[in-house]
């Protein structure tokens, strides 16, 4: 008789213990492949977000440090110059003195800088007619339709005197021979003498506002004048910090009417001289009055903070004396030129908000993520820049 071969297969608990161990080795793949694509989505956010505040920090700390280039001829070329390098708020080339909110902001800055390699002349006559062409002479053998040396229409003109006026106005025309400058639609806050600076300068404004249409919050750069465009998205924090000059300002007098000078800012007209352009009596300006014939500054001194230079809060920045007078259109703060140093501090957060937390101490606006391993902190950096030439 001839045995039948039982059929091949699987019992149910060969098969029940197969699918457990199928079912542990899946577990096992998915939980190490899931670091992996958490590190997809986490890193790239991470390095992004390193980038942009690296590029943020960089741009704002290049410009400060540039800000404050003066003349590197004329009666200007060695001294300091007298004007505001650094105003703590958005100034698109407005008169200051119009703004009805001042000149104080905690999270916005404007700088002024007259580069090394900018056409540089000396006013020829009186600018009496605030809307008039100005005549310009050359400060050096170079000729002013040379064009190394020649205006270029649409750039922007300094125009400063020495008593700490000033005036920033576009360029709208040149002559041929480079001797007449036009800034129509754009008027002169003040007369200015004959032999007054006026130079090519650059200027620029930053500020943070929120997109309408995203609403992310963005770091937005004006440059010359022009309307404010996005720089950087999703800095959540940009915060300056002023340090100055502790000491007020001196007017040294070694009895060389020649050698006469300020410490910083303008020189006082001698005793018994007025200066007829401003509202100030005879011998004084913004910074010095005079007592027993000598002159005396008008601000006080402050306590040193940081390497030998004080803090300068907002409040006083904008609570006077006033240059080149309280009733200039274009007035400023006379503790503005005691800057030398800004502090930037600057945060930014990552785009996505998968990678963002709830914890507001971390996380500028929370998001979504819930793992630790998701999660990207906002970054946060301060800067310290000095400016140029103060």
């Amino acid at each position: 008789m001839v045995g039948v071969r039982p059929c091949a297969g699987f019992t149910l608990a060969e098969l029940l213990v197969a699918t457990a161990v199928t079912i542990v080795a899946l577990g096992l793949a998915a939980s190490l492949l899931h670091p992996v694509s958490v590190a997809f989505q986490a890193l790239p956010e991470a390095v992004d977000a390193q980038q942009r505040l690296r590029v943020a920090a960089q741009t704002l700390a290049d410009d400060i440090m540039a800000a404050g280039a003066g003349p590197v001829s004329g009666w200007g070329g060695r001294a300091v110059p007298v004007w505001p390098a650094v105003l703590p708020c958005r100034s698109a080339g407005e008169p200051l003195g119009a703004r009805p909110d001042g000149c104080a902001q905690h999270d916005a800055i404007s700088l002024v800088a007259m580069p090394f390699a900018a056409p540089q002349a000396m006013v020829a006559e009186d600018l009496v007619a605030a809307d008039g062409a100005i005549r310009v002479v050359p400060l050096s053998a170079c000729a002013l339709s040379h064009p190394a040396c020649r205006f270029h229409e649409g750039s922007r003109a300094l125009v400063a005197d020495g008593s700490a006026a000033w005036d920033l106005v576009p360029v709208s025309a040149v002559s041929i021979d480079g001797l007449m400058l036009e800034h129509a639609g754009s008027a002169l806050t003040r007369a200015y003498r004959a032999g007054a600076l006026i130079g090519e300068a650059d200027s620029s404004a930053y500020s943070l506002r929120l997109d309408p249409a995203t609403g992310v919050s963005q770091l937005r750069r004006s440059t010359n004048g022009s309307a404010d465009m996005p720089l950087l998205d999703h800095v959540t924090e940009m915060r300056f910090e002023y340090f100055g000059r502790a000491e007020p300002p001196a007017a040294i007098d070694d009895g060389d009417a020649f050698r006469r000078r300020a410490s910083y800012g303008p020189l006082p007209p001698p005793a018994g001289v007025d200066d007829l352009l401003d509202a100030w009596p005879p011998g004084e300006n913004c910074q010095f009055s005079r007592s027993d014939g000598r002159p005396r500054p008008r601000q006080a001194p402050l306590p040193v903070e940081v390497g030998g230079l004080a803090r300068l809060p907002l409040p006083v920045l904008a609570d006077g004396p006033w240059c080149p007078d309280d009733a200039s259109l274009n007035r400023y703060d006379a503790d503005l030129l005691r800057i030398r140093l800004v502090r930037i501090t600057l945060r930014v957060q990552a785009r996505s908000p998968a990678v963002r937390g709830l914890d507001a101490r971390v996380f500028s606006r929370p998001g979504a993520a819930r793992e630790a391993a998701r999660l990207v902190p906002d970054l946060e950096v301060r800067v310290d820049a000095a400016l140029r030439n103060r």
